[in-house]
């Protein structure tokens, strides 16, 4: 049998041995030198081999993921180009969770093919017999624009992002992997193109409901650059009338129902997942699966919610408005995270060009800061104090001006961080306001109030500055539950230290309340505070009697956990200023404790009770909290409705010795703060 009719090698076997060009061609060659061509790169090279780890193997083709090339001109159906679009929209908003433009954005080819689209250099051979089902314009006209308005969504986008207010890898992926976002474009030019695209649908003999499906898109794109083109600090008016634009728009898309191309459509070729291949990658990048359609609808819909809160906050000149907005996001288990592009938007609108909001000066947030805390402008609390006019107090004056209004400036801009590093800064901002404090307390002597209301004034300074700091310490102990930071054996001293925070916290605001003017809106907000904080007192003091069990670790050992977990309570700082109370003394853990099991009158499921009943009472405030009053008594509720159901905790000391802590449910719970009781 001839052996040529059993093997079939491909390409034929009609091969001859090179071996001996290939060695006199590399004699002048050194040992390990490499030739490189312009096309071809070592990366490419490395590319060719498997090496069996998807992110490292982004440039391997098997077989069966090979596929035909995209011919960018080939006609489509408008219900093709629609979902096409569709698609590219959950590519940006994938992008815009996290996700690389390589694994997203780029996964379009059409990005890659824009100048082959453009009308101006197609041949005529294209157009000698075209399909009236199939107009070329779809391609060179609809879809060509709409891609230009994506990349250049995306780099309105990125320029924002690489402000360096959220931070590249961990929030975002700024690598453009050497593929254009149109940066010499202007966003008019391609508002232009839009709208040429849409008054030739206007006029085409396509269908009337195919028009109607593309003419939301282009609009929908439109509004979306026109959000991202506007100017700091944006119009609220332009915001809410864009916004509410494209909320009519995506409502009318999702009732469309836009079915996937059959299996021998183009469009399916339209997007490659494994484009990292081709491009010119920082870091190896794994291949993802875009997110259904509604959850990229979803995405959008809270970038809407995103612009629509900015708007009214833009709208609310109050520090303590703010704070309240962005606490509440952050506490609400039920309110997902803006994307990054939104937090650093809302961090660039706290202050940009040195102004604040957009429209005052950082002296700004001095008035802000007294106005909101006694009720009273700084200009006032000046005239009540007294201060001397030597140089030296002037200067110390000068020092708590700007630290005031650089601290306030950082706390707001905190709420646009990402929980991980909030918290961080929390530990910081502790410390910095205990260094307010502890400069009120070298201004005191200076001060010559001339009566009791500006004596009063002067020795409440210091307490109105730990109460920044004890916000700020109470917050980084509360987002270490929400975050599951503290082991089993943390968790009781967590809630005692948490305790100790609220209760000097709540002696600071009766001192600064006594001296507040009654029926202002800051004495209204510290009434809805204590009786916050009093109800937060009361579970933490609870929890830490159920949950004292899992502390089974020696002495030694938890204590050299809690200076690790405590280590921003301990900083060396700290020695040179005036203690901050609560000290951080783990000796004082267990007599607590004991007290607490020795009262006879105490009960966990009273102290339930007692949050439960204080809660409700403050149901109807609403204090500096504005239209997010609404928010807050939501999250008061379900607070109310975890402490109904933790009043089944035991009622007596006897009964609570008795208890099975492996009732607490933390995996899964209702409330990031505490644990569901299970029966």
């Amino acid at each position: 049998m001839d052996v040529d009719t059993v093997v079939d090698l491909p390409g034929g076997d009609n091969y001859e041995d090179v071996t001996e060009a290939f060695a006199e061609a590399a004699n002048d060659m050194e040992s390990e030198a490499l030739i490189m061509t312009e096309t071809f790169s070592l990366l490419d090279a490395m590319s060719a081999f498997e090496i069996g780890e998807p992110r490292m193997d982004s440039g391997m083709i098997t077989e069966s993921e090979r596929r035909p090339p995209l011919d960018p001109l080939e006609p489509m159906l408008p219900q093709e180009i629609c979902w096409i679009l569709d698609r590219a929209l959950a590519c940006e908003m994938e992008w815009h969770t996290g996700c690389s433009l390589t694994q997203t954005v780029y996964t379009l080819l059409y990005v890659h093919y824009l100048d082959d689209l453009n009308p101006d250099f197609i041949g005529h051979h294209y157009s000698a017999y075209p399909d009236p089902a199939r107009p070329q314009e779809l391609i060179t006209s609809v879809l060509r624009v709409s891609v230009m308005a994506l990349l250049k969504s995306c780099d309105l986008s990125w320029r924002e992002l690489s402000k360096g207010k959220v931070y590249d890898i961990e929030d975002w992926f700024g690598e453009k992997s050497e593929i254009s976002l149109l940066e010499g474009i202007s966003a008019d030019f391609i508002l232009r193109k839009l709208d040429d695209a849409w008054l030739w649908l206007q006029h085409s003999r396509l269908p009337e409901s195919d028009v109607r499906l593309l003419c939301d898109r282009l609009h929908l794109r439109k509004t979306i650059l026109q959000l991202l083109k506007l100017p700091l600090p944006p119009d609220t008016r332009e915001v809410r009338r864009l916004v509410a634009h494209a909320r009519t728009l995506l409502q009318r898309m999702r009732s469309q129902r836009i079915a996937q191309p059959p299996a021998e459509s183009p469009a399916w070729l339209a997007f490659d997942p494994r484009i990292s291949r081709r491009l010119a990658c920082f870091m190896p990048v794994r291949v993802i699966d875009l997110p259904p359609q509604e959850q990229a609808w979803n995405t959008l819909s809270l970038f809407l919610d995103g612009w629509e809160e900015l708007s009214c906050m833009l709208d609310t000149a109050c520090v303590s408005t703010w704070e309240i907005a962005g606490c509440l996001r952050t506490w609400s288990p039920q309110k997902e995270l803006y994307p990054a592009y939104l937090r650093s938007l809302t961090q660039s609108v706290v202050y940009d060009r040195g102004a604040v909001l957009g429209r005052f000066q950082p002296a700004w947030l001095i008035d802000r800061f007294f106005q909101e805390s006694v009720g009273r402008s700084y200009d006032v609390v000046l005239l009540k104090i007294c201060v001397h006019k030597e140089g030296s107090v002037m200067w110390l004056k000068k020092e708590i001006e700007n630290r005031l209004s650089k601290y306030l400036m950082a706390d707001l801009r905190a709420n646009g961080h990402n929980p991980p590093r909030r918290r961080r800064y929390l530990m910081k901002a502790a410390l910095q306001w205990h260094e307010v404090y502890d400069l009120f307390l070298e201004l005191a002597p200076y001060c010559q109030p001339s009566d009791r209301d500006g004596a009063a004034l002067v020795e409440a300074l210091p307490s109105i500055a730990t109460m920044r700091r004890l916000t700020a310490a109470r917050e980084v102990i509360l987002s270490g539950f929400q975050q599951d930071l503290h082991a089993t054996d943390e968790v009781p001293v967590a809630y005692w230290y948490l305790s100790r925070i609220l209760d000097t916290h709540l002696e600071c605001i009766d001192q600064v309340k006594s001296i507040a003017l009654q029926g202002s809106e800051a004495y209204k907000e510290m009434e809805i505070q204590r009786s916050f904080l009093t109800a937060l007192k009361s579970m933490s003091i609870a929890m830490c009697a159920v949950t004292r069990k899992q502390c089974t670790l020696p002495y030694q050992r938890t204590y050299l956990n809690f200076l690790r977990r405590y280590k921003w309570a301990f900083r060396p700082e700290y020695n040179d200023l005036a203690p901050a109370l609560p000290l951080p003394d783990l000796g004082q853990f267990a007599p607590d404790v004991e007290r607490i099991l020795q009262d006879e009158h105490f009960s966990a499921a009273q102290s339930f009770a007692l949050a439960h009943d204080i809660l409700d009472k403050v149901d109807g405030s609403r204090g500096f909290a504005s239209i997010w009053a609404d928010d807050r008594r939501t999250f008061f509720q379900n607070l109310v409705h975890l402490c109904t159901q933790l009043e089944a905790l035991p009622s007596t000391p006897s009964e609570l010795a008795l208890f099975d802590t492996r009732r607490l449910k933390w995996v899964g719970r209702t409330h990031p703060w505490l644990p569901d009781l299970v029966p």
